[in-house]
């Protein structure tokens, strides 16, 4: 009944996309990022590497950082893991999901699925995994598009790590099983053109009059309470928590975002009769017209680079979203 469910309400969402409108479906498979995934993990194999760029695929760009001296990564990496076996060494194989792989789609791009509803999954198919870090950024996880439009959100695909899967259910050294009261939830964080925010809150697990219920496969989750959107990002909060942070395991796999592409402008302000900004994502370029100083800020609101050039490069700011302001224009960035 829940797949049926799912199935319909996915239906439902799509059919509001009128006549004239574009519906963009996530297809890591049309990544302009090349992905190649390790044999053994089936992780990106640039996840470790700091000089490697955010995910990007159609609209999408997918932030991602690492420090690789401290083997650690932080945002959103990419897997083709079919592994979801329990393991005692989860750092080297944090990488997979439990519904052992991503979702298919037909030759019309809707989501293909089986007998009762649910989505054809196939290790063949990469999918998104992400690690909420909030030591490294206060957005460690964060997704922008890669033009000036505006979008309607309209839904996404989640599912449990399979080490955070394994930490609820059983429990590690770090982190205890579920009992009564315990959840595990995912905020979905909806950015408007006027940096309005709205949340949807997903319960990835919970225990409840003695049951855990905890998923195994993909979830579709409805997003056009969300609105129109030129920035997501996503929080994690486990009830199992301790002076440092969450005790459970901050992961959670994502898949076939979509989105319709609007006409409109994603950024306020952006063409301005006194100012226009540029980026050049290839050379890590800024380029501003009609006014005589620009503003960079980071993904908290500091300013991370002022300056009166009309033409400058970023390349030496940290992998992340920016703000670049210059008169009454402003534009949002990722690199």
């Amino acid at each position: 009944m829940r797949n049926l469910l799912t199935l319909a309400l996915c239906a439902i969402c799509c059919s509001g996309v009128a006549s004239g409108q574009k519906l963009v479906t996530l297809d890591l498979s049309k990544a302009t990022t090349e992905l190649k995934f390790n044999e053994t993990t089936g992780a990106w194999t640039e996840t470790y590497n700091d000089d490697a760029e955010s995910i990007e695929s159609q609209c999408f760009t997918f932030v991602h950082n690492s420090i690789s001296d401290w083997n650690t990564w932080w945002g959103f990496t990419a897997s083709n893991s079919a592994d979801n076996a329990k393991r005692d060494n989860f750092i080297t194989y944090q990488f997979s999901n439990m519904a052992e792989g991503g979702i298919l789609l037909n030759e019309d791009g809707t989501i293909k699925t089986d007998s009762f509803g649910a989505p054809v999954v196939s290790a063949e198919m990469p999918y998104l995994v992400a690690f909420y870090s909030t030591y490294m950024s206060e957005r460690p996880v964060d997704m922008v598009f890669d033009s000036s439009k505006s979008y309607e959100a309209v839904g996404v695909y989640v599912n449990l790590n399979s080490y955070a899967y394994y930490a609820i259910q059983d429990g590690d050294s770090f982190a205890r099983a579920f009992t009564n009261g315990d959840s595990f939830k995912l905020t979905i964080h909806g950015v408007s053109p006027k940096g309005d925010e709205r949340e949807v809150v997903v319960d990835l697990a919970a225990y409840a009059n003695g049951n855990l219920t905890i998923n195994r496969g993909w979830s579709y989750v409805d997003l056009t309470p969300l609105g129109e959107v030129n920035e997501l990002y996503f929080t994690l909060k486990s009830t199992d928590s301790g002076e440092y942070g969450d005790n459970t395991p901050n992961y959670f796999c994502m898949d076939k975002l979509m989105v319709i592409e609007n006409e409109t402008s994603g950024v306020e302000d952006l063409s301005v009769a006194n100012a226009n900004i540029y980026y050049d994502r290839a050379s890590k370029t800024v380029s501003v017209a009609g006014a005589d100083f620009a503003v960079v800020y980071d993904a908290t609101g500091n300013k991370v680079l002022a300056t009166d050039a009309s033409s400058f490069d970023i390349a030496n700011l940290p992998a992340g979203v920016y703000v670049v302001r210059a008169g009454k224009a402003s534009i949002k960035i990722a690199k």
